[in-house]
């Protein structure tokens, strides 16, 4: 990295005129045939609250590539023809999504286009250097509705058995039926539904791992381990938050006279909200923290100067023994 300011970084990356041109087809081409698209995600971004981190996807995904600016001066402007295959893959995908109405094939064809385009522009050096912010954009597209119905209702059904040994485990009364959760108020009964399955949490730390993952600098088995991490985090986030709606839900059933007098209506309803905003981000950050700092305290990397210790001895003052530094010289027996 140099000193100087971002200004003028940004200023040495600037384009000519004719390649500016050129990219400025480029990008014209790629929104007219993904238009319809951009606004399907725009207006799901608006309207879906398990994707509204959507809008924040592409600007990482920006930040990442000015991250990854040094890559540039290897790229020597000279593509590869197999960006063109690829290319041609995109229009294959873009054609059997016209022809047999796949709702989710036109936002997965953005990935291939820009990896086309990267390849077929730059070749590799480029490729290597734009995959990461590429493939960040994954997290700003909607699952197709049968994976995101499968695994809504594996996340349910995860959430409610664990909850349920926590809340009997507390000590109060709850009987698991499916999805829903029967404590003492039999009129009451919590209900994990889908909107409360933590899909949410799993897709926004999956996005937040997987950045994490792109920016540390740390082995790659870490950053396996962290991505990984997502689906635990976000399971037990969401458990922490229905343990929690449990135990107020418990408050209000024994001491109802104390939320009559706050003149709360529905105490339950405005507990399983607040509970939810209040508690599962806060959480999730924070067992992501401690595993960071977890897997920092693991394994430490040793200085490049500093020996390394063998016994009661360090192995440089060995070496220096054995060459007559230390000590003096030896003499012979």
């Amino acid at each position: 990295m140099t000193d100087r300011n971002p200004k003028e970084e940004l200023r040495e990356f600037l384009p000519t005129p004719a390649v500016l041109m050129a990219w400025l087809v480029v990008a014209a081409a790629f929104y007219w045939f993904h238009r319809a698209s951009i606004d399907h995600l725009f207006r799901t971004w608006q309207t879906e609250e398990d994707y509204g981190h959507g809008f924040v996807v592409p600007l990482f995904s920006l930040a990442l590539l000015w991250l990854r600016r040094d890559m540039l001066k290897s790229c020597t402007g000279k593509g590869s023809w197999l960006g063109l295959a690829i290319l041609a893959v995109w229009a294959a995908l873009r054609s059997v999504a016209v022809y047999f109405n796949y709702a989710s094939v036109p936002e997965y064809s953005i990935l291939v286009f820009l990896t086309g385009v990267a390849l077929f522009v730059g070749g590799w050096p480029a490729l290597r250097w734009s995959w990461p912010a590429i493939a960040f954009l994954f997290f700003m597209i909607p699952l197709p509705g049968a994976v995101q119905g499968a695994a809504s209702q594996w996340l349910q059904g995860i959430a409610a058995r664990m909850s349920g040994y926590v809340i009997q485990t507390l000590g109060i009364p709850a009987i698991v039926e499916g999805h829903v959760i029967q404590l003492s108020d039999a009129s009451k009964p919590l209900d994990v539904a889908a909107a409360c399955s933590g899909l949410r949490m799993l897709m926004l730390f999956f996005a937040m791992c997987v950045a994490m993952a792109f920016v540390v600098r740390r082995p790659l088995w870490e950053k396996l381990v962290l991505v990984v991490s997502a689906v635990p985090i976000a399971v037990a986030s969401n458990v922490l938050r229905i343990v929690l709606t449990a135990v107020f839900c418990e408050a209000v059933h024994l001491w109802p006279s104390m939320f009559q007098s706050l003149n709360i209506e529905n105490p339950q309803e405005i507990i399983h909200n607040w509970v939810g905003y209040v508690v599962m981000m806060p959480a999730g950050l924070l067992l992501l923290w401690a595993e960071m700092a977890l897997l920092s305290k693991l394994m430490v990397e040793p200085l490049p100067d500093r020996p390394l210790v063998m016994g009661k001895m360090l192995v440089g003052e060995i070496a220096a023994t054995e060459k007559g530094q230390i000590g003096g010289p030896r003499t012979p027996r």
